[in-house]
């Protein structure tokens, strides 16, 4: 949870005092959202807390953005505070949008690729003992995780004019959801699809962040994070598995891995 939060504070510029509030506000935005998809009775201490978590989230982002107006820092908030459109600064509701969607998009992604990540080298055993003997493997497994654990799980766009996909005929005005999973596990582009192959040659063709207009603003970001953070994994615990145990979280957009446990063998 640390890694991707930590990571994205440092772009941001967002003080090292104030970074364990950003897992704190996390943890509610999460948690709410599990609720309402699971239909639950919700607890009316744990709404009034989430309530004014999202308050404080929002005047924090406020606060510093406005700072930033009036003092810019080399950092990502200043680049946003100060951007301009048509010659005006962004509205302060553009700027609560974005800073939600950096903060939130840049979590929960990242941090259960590495999770999912985890998972996949106990269940393919040859694959990681090929990482140890080289790492310079590491680079190409981290796309080849990314393609088969695909975090985000659909997206859905509107069709702009009349198409037909494989003689599927889309209207102008439909609806269309892509399956980020089925897209990273197409047989036609990734033969043997269901195998984790650390020397893929065309791992990087996976959509898990989109592409052409809509492609993830952070993609370059998350996988430095993960790179970094399997190459000290497998050099720190070489011998880490996974213990079979794992909770998912009800959750139809995210691939949220809650808790997995994870025997380090040393």
């Amino acid at each position: 949870a640390e890694l991707p939060l930590f990571t994205l504070c440092e772009i941001l510029g967002v003080a090292e005092s104030d970074r364990p509030k950003l897992i704190e506000w996390m943890h509610y935005l999460e948690r709410a959202s599990d609720t309402m998809r699971k239909g639950e009775e919700i607890d009316p201490a744990f709404f009034g807390a989430f309530v004014q978590n999202v308050l404080e989230m929002f005047d924090f982002g406020k606060h510093v953005l406005q700072a930033r107006r009036r003092d810019p820092k080399e950092d990502l908030l200043s680049a946003i505070a100060n951007a301009e459109i048509d010659g005006s600064k962004l509205s302060d509701e553009m700027l609560d949008g974005s800073w939600l969607l950096i903060v939130f998009a840049g979590n929960d992604t990242t941090r259960n690729s590495l999770s999912g990540t985890m998972k996949l080298l106990t269940e393919f055993p040859e694959q990681k003992q090929m990482l140890l003997k080289d790492t310079s493997l590491i680079s190409n497994m981290t796309h080849e995780a990314i393609r088969m654990v695909s975090p985000v799980i659909y997206m859905r766009r509107t069709a702009t004019e009349d198409a037909e996909i494989r003689g599927q005929k889309i209207a102008e005005g439909e609806k269309v959801v892509m399956y980020y999973g089925a897209a990273n596990r197409d047989p036609d582009v990734f033969p043997h699809p269901d195998r984790m192959d650390v020397t893929r040659v065309n791992a990087k063709d996976h959509i898990a962040f989109g592409m052409g207009p809509h492609v993830c603003l952070g993609q370059r970001v998350a996988n430095m994070q993960l790179e970094a953070a399997y190459r000290q994994i497998l050099a720190r615990f070489p011998n880490a598995e996974w213990t079979g145990d794992i909770d998912i979280t009800p959750n139809n957009f995210v691939h949220a891995i809650a808790r997995l446990s994870v025997d380090l063998g040393i």
